[in-house]
């Protein structure tokens, strides 16, 4: 691992992040990061505070958001990036995923009072913390409710797959989401290839299907993968036809394993995915 100028996998508290957006961009600026994207979960509402702070720190922000969807009944994490916020097919993906994650909140709720868990006031907590909870808002919620001795514990008790709160996203397919990033002018790419529980051979299907519905590249740098996990993003990206794209997946400055701007470099021989970008050009050379 090393320091990075490029890090286009960042959350603030538009969503499941800790620091607001201006904050997460002095965050980011302060580790050296000179190009940045903020991707928070189905939702641009920190963008435009984002990119003003960018500009008054003097780093490039593109636009940028994580799109949940779904391949083969499996939930999957698509990143746009430089993308008209404004376009129409962009406006109503948003306004679709807005209902359906409010719809899981609800559900998320009533499954966790079924299960003799505070559900109801774990779904107040956590939308008093955001219009869009997530499940980690909601682990959170648990945590601060005294139901476990942390978010994390909370998560892989009560929420993760198989557990009481557990409840499958209805998120569109992943062709459908390529295609609205695609119409509003963006690059797609998948979001941590390595953390799906897919064999290498189906994991290169999604990848061709991905590439064919019209995606760019693959998240081949990633906050806390390992070296074999690297291998197996750069393969895929390789075998696919995809670019390659880096991004810590930050969410809080307290969690040690995933800090912006460290990650590993991409091999001089794979295309990075920012070179599409509207962004300056001595940014993007820099970066």
């Amino acid at each position: 691992m090393s320091a990075s100028a490029v890090d286009l996998h960042l959350h603030s508290t538009a969503s499941d992040g800790r620091l607001d957006p201006s904050a997460l961009v002095a965050h980011v600026a302060a580790r050296g990061v000179r190009l940045m994207s903020l991707t928070d979960h189905d939702t641009i509402a920190g963008l435009a505070e984002a990119s003003a702070a960018a500009d008054a720190a003097g780093i490039t922000c593109v636009t940028g958001i994580e799109l949940s969807a779904v391949w083969r009944g499996r939930g999957i994490h698509i990143l746009g990036y430089d993308f008209d916020p404004e376009a129409p097919a962009m406006g109503a993906m948003l306004a679709g995923q807005h209902d359906r994650r409010l719809s899981r909140a609800r559900q998320i709720a009533a499954r966790l009072d079924r299960a003799r868990a505070p559900g109801q006031a774990a779904l107040e907590l956590a939308l008093a913390a955001t219009p869009l909870p997530t499940r980690t808002h909601f682990a959170r919620a648990l945590a601060e409710l005294g139901v476990a001795p942390d978010a994390p514990t909370a998560f892989e008790q009560w929420l993760a797959r198989g557990r009481p709160g557990y409840v499958t996203g209805e998120w569109p397919t992943v062709a459908a989401t390529v295609e609205c990033i695609v119409a509003s002018g963006g690059a797609a790419v998948i979001a941590h290839p390595h953390r799906y529980t897919l064999s290498n051979g189906v994991r290169r299907e999604l990848g061709t299907e991905f590439r064919e519905a019209g995606g760019a590249g693959v998240e081949v740098a990633t906050g806390g993968a390992n070296a074999t996990q690297f291998d197996m993003c750069l393969s895929l990206a390789v075998r696919c036809g995809l670019e390659g794209s880096a991004g810590s997946d930050f969410h809080d400055p307290a969690v040690p394993w995933n800090p912006p701007g460290r990650l590993a470099k991409l091999p001089t021989s794979l295309r990075p995915v920012w070179r599409r970008f509207r962004a300056p050009a001595g940014c993007i050379e820099q970066a």
